[in-house]
């Protein structure tokens, strides 16, 4: 498992309305057992109109291939992540990440997005596209790609 650094939880600080309450919220991430190179994720949020707001992660660290999350990438504008970043995940793993986010996105239109790739065996745009509500905490989503699993805790 892999777990976020500081850097992480100040960089969601400025992901919404500066609210007192953040909360912490566990974001586990299984993929799917295969053979080949691991897989490359990029985590992040639109609001409620569909407008890019923000990175979450990147699983991932060689800038090269993230043009391969094209969703994500193509919403930054081509530039990619600011230093939210962490090692790609091998088949089979699960990764765990536990940013703080404002109470303010919970329950008010904000969708978590997740793109997978993996080098020589293709690219999963938007294989997770989860709203991020209160209901929907716990509650287990597969992805329609190299994701088996994916839920969120408050």
């Amino acid at each position: 498992m892999y777990r976020t650094s500081t850097a992480l939880a100040l960089s969601m600080a400025a992901l919404a309305p500066i609210a007192a309450d953040a909360n912490p919220v566990t974001i586990d991430v299984t993929i799917a057992q295969y053979q080949g190179p691991a897989v490359y994720l990029a985590m992040y949020l639109t609001d409620k109109s569909g407008a890019y707001q923000s990175t979450v992660w990147v699983a991932g660290d060689r800038t090269r291939y993230w043009k391969h999350l094209r969703t994500w990438f193509s919403a930054t504008g081509g530039q990619g992540a600011d230093g939210i970043t962490g090692a790609s995940v091998g088949a089979g793993r699960t990764l765990t990440i536990t940013p703080d986010i404002s109470a303010a996105i919970i329950d008010a239109g904000y969708v978590l997005h997740i793109d997978a790739a993996a080098e020589n065996i293709g690219e999963s745009p938007n294989e997770i596209q989860v709203p991020l509500t209160t209901a929907g905490a716990g509650q287990p989503t597969a992805g329609t790609g190299f994701i088996t699993k994916f839920q969120y805790g408050l």
